[in-house]
């Protein structure tokens, strides 16, 4: 079918229209879209990173006080760290805390009621940390109050301040064991003051807990002078418990230590209960052990329970018991313990005698002084080559000018070979210690006035 010319006409006419609006209205819409969206993109991050500077940026005004956080029970007015610290904090004085200054001295009324921030710690200083300390001290009572006190004055090595505290302490007795045993328990020089004056109380129960605190310590200086301060105890109530104690433990330190505290304070009832002990030992440790006691054992008091397990003068020991007997006589040194030691020499074998000889040389207590220079210079009762020969070999432990000018005279005048022979020996091993001693004529006069010379043979 075939259009008519004027439709055809109009047709034509009216395509470039409707193409030139349909190109436009795909160019537009794109546009209408994009803009607009760049643009709240835009605002959004200026919004973002405007916050973002904000938060980082220091108050001009200083520090700013520190976010609160409710913590149940607390007062809102107080910050959550103080209330989180009351349990471990109660009745001790609260931390000061350093306020910023804002130009001049003094703080201001807002800067001082500031709390420290969430991760700060309290600037504290050397007098609040002493003040908070003293007034926490104040709030204790008795001999624990006395045990800080104790701690504080080693701290400041303020020796009149302990002297004050440990005879507090020990006048306190028991009642201190406690408080003395929790500072040696913390160890450093405070533990062992504590130790010092847990050993000067000496009773059953301090020694116990002193005992019980040595076991338990590990290896190690520390211990040692724990050890040593146990080994000062006197108390003769705690013999009993040192005497189980030191046949019965493991521990070679608290063994040594109860073993020294026992030989000083021994006496008949303990040496009759050590020689119980012995013949009831069952191993060979602990037989060592209580022969080693004896034979340390420098008590006068102990002399006549010596003399008794020693036996006659003319046996020969049977045991290591006895034989720690006669080694401890030495260390007494008193008249009849070296009486003791003289007839043993004499009366013995030659191939015998070397313990009682060995026992003679190393005798070296006061007491025995003037007793040895009687017989080194040559008496009736000692042959010249036992008993004298011993007694001036003894010498060499009392280096005074005494000593030497009787030595001298020894061997410018005597004629046996063997008094000459010891007496040169103990000469030269006085000249050669540490200390060096010479004759002077007034001393060597004075000598001759007082001991005569003799030459004794049997």
């Amino acid at each position: 079918m075939r259009v008519a010319p004027s439709k055809k006409r109009k047709q034509e006419s009216l395509e470039p229209t409707l193409t030139a609006g349909l190109r436009n209205r795909k160019r537009f819409d794109p546009a209408l879209l994009l803009y607009p969206a760049c643009i709240l993109a835009a605002l959004v991050l200026l919004y973002v990173v405007d916050n973002s500077i904000r938060k980082e940026r220091p108050d001009p005004r200083g520090s700013q006080p520190a976010q609160r956080q409710t913590v149940p029970g607390a007062r809102t007015d107080e910050p959550a760290s103080d209330v989180a610290a009351t349990d471990s904090t109660r009745g001790m004085p609260k931390p000061a805390v350093r306020s910023h200054k804002t130009g001049d001295d003094s703080p201001s009324g807002d800067q001082t009621a500031q709390t420290v921030s969430a991760g700060d710690e309290p600037v504290r200083t050397a007098v609040a940390d002493r003040a908070d300390r003293m007034a926490a001290i104040e709030q204790l009572q008795g001999a624990e109050k006395i045990a800080a006190l104790l701690a504080l004055a080693v701290e400041d090595g303020d020796h009149n301040r302990i002297k004050d505290c440990l005879g507090e302490l020990v006048a306190l007795g028991d009642l201190a064991v406690v408080s003395l045993n929790d500072l040696v328990n913390a160890g450093g020089e405070a533990g062992l003051w504590a130790a010092e004056a847990l050993a000067r109380i000496g009773t059953p129960t301090a020694t116990a807990a002193l005992l019980d605190t040595l076991a338990q310590v590990k290896e190690g200086a520390y211990k040692e002078e724990l050890g040593r301060k146990l080994s000062a105890i006197t108390n003769h109530d705690s013999w009993p418990l040192l005497l189980e104690t030191m046949t019965q433990t493991g521990d070679p330190t608290v063994a040594r230590a109860a073993s020294v505290s026992l030989a000083r304070m021994a006496d008949t009832p303990v040496l009759d209960e050590i020689a119980a002990h012995y013949e009831a030992a069952t191993t060979e440790i602990e037989t060592d052990r209580i022969a080693q006691l004896v034979r340390s054992i420098e008590s006068p008091d102990a002399t006549d329970a010596l003399l008794s397990l020693a036996g006659d003068v003319a046996s020969t020991p049977q045991n290591s018991l006895q034989q720690a007997a006669v080694d401890a006589l030495a260390n007494v040194g008193d008249a009849r313990c070296i009486s003791h030691l003289m007839q043993r020499l004499e009366a013995t074998t030659p191939g015998e005698s070397s313990n009682a000889y060995s026992a003679i040389t190393r005798i070296s207590s006061p007491e025995a002084y003037s007793q040895l220079l009687y017989a080194a210079a040559g008496n009736k009762e000692v042959s010249a080559e036992y008993g004298r020969t011993a007694a001036i070999e003894a010498l060499k432990n009392y280096p005074s000018e005494e000593t030497v000018a009787l030595l001298e005279r020894i061997v410018a005048q005597e004629s046996n070979t063997k008094v000459v022979s010891a007496a040169g020996r103990t000469l030269e091993d006085i000249r050669t210690a540490p200390h060096v001693i010479t004759a002077k004529a007034e001393s060597l006069q004075k000598s001759e006035d007082m001991l005569p010379l003799k030459s004794v043979t049997k």
